[in-house]
């Protein structure tokens, strides 16, 4: 079967992302969420990341439609595993981030995943990874949105207070990548009240940029408080984006990715591809000032 190549392949290829960590100025980020439904466009955003020259992966939540509650979920190997069976056997490693989908179901199995394919990194529902000087915060977002998982969110915000204590003076570029954006402007609602105390308490104002998912478009939303908020998630449903986006904004429901690279320790540009095309349909660039306390 497909996903056993993937198995057998993953084993042999662990040590890839010790490599990845020291040549952070030649690796080509690529971000893509809510590609958990099987569709024509989901095969294009697959396909084009295939042929892509991205060096790792982010994928920002709602890994699958229905959510999985066990490693071998036949969803899982429907959803994922066999459309990004050539993104995988290509030696492309994932960090995966979940969403509301996934927490239809049990969102912590992701955990155990990662530990049976190396290939996909998710050591918990939020975690911090370094690449040299730039900085990821990957957070957890559901449970800010949902009001009946209240419980879950001083842990998470404890987490982060430290994180961003322990890792403020060695980050001169940073990113947080999450499944839910803060405001929008297209069709999609912005963040609930809750999770919008969360995210203009904690984020924004903080990280130089902000990328997510949810909202299915490719997206530049522009500043807030100088942090950039980016969504790319339109990699299997369309819906979200307004007949004409805002002066200064750029707003698709095009199927494609974000693609990011460091220009140096402190600058980032990035490009939203589309997935048909090839095309850059948007490209610009953002200065960085590691993380911000306040």
């Amino acid at each position: 079967m497909k996903f056993l190549k993937i198995i057998i392949l993953s084993l042999f290829l662990f040590p890839l992302n010790q490599v990845l960590s020291e040549v952070t100025e030649e690796l080509v980020f690529c971000f893509v969420g809510d590609a958990g439904e099987v569709t024509q466009s989901q095969t294009e955003v697959t396909t084009a990341l295939h042929e892509s020259d991205c060096s790792l992966i982010w994928y920002l939540g709602d890994i699958t439609q229905p959510g999985i509650d066990t490693v071998d979920d036949p969803e899982f190997i429907e959803r994922f595993l066999n459309p990004f069976e050539k993104v995988l056997e290509k030696e492309i490693p994932f960090y995966l981030i979940v969403g509301n989908h996934d927490y239809k179901k049990d969102p912590y199995v992701y955990i155990d995943i990662a530990k049976k394919y190396p290939l996909l990194n998710h050591p918990h529902n939020y975690y911090t990874k370094k690449f040299g000087d730039l900085c990821f915060f990957a957070l957890d977002t559901t449970i800010f949105d949902k009001l009946y998982l209240f419980y879950k969110r001083w842990g998470h915000i404890n987490w982060l207070k430290s994180s961003i204590e322990e890792l403020k003076d060695e980050c001169k570029f940073s990113i947080a990548v999450a499944h839910h954006p803060y405001f929008s402007s297209g069709d999609r609602d912005s963040a609930s009240p809750q999770l919008g105390i969360f995210l203009k308490s904690y984020v924004f104002g903080t990280f130089d940029i902000y990328i997510t998912g949810h909202n299915h478009v490719l997206a530049d939303e522009g500043d807030r408080n100088d942090t950039t908020q980016l969504i790319s998630a339109a990699a299997s449903l369309p819906g979200g984006s307004p007949d004409k986006a805002p002066t200064g904004k750029f707003n698709v429901e095009t199927p494609g990715y974000l693609r990011l690279v460091m220009e140096n320790s402190k600058k980032a540009s990035y490009q939203f591809i589309d997935a048909k095309s090839r095309n850059i349909l948007w490209s610009k660039s953002k200065e960085g000032s590691g993380v911000r306390t306040k």
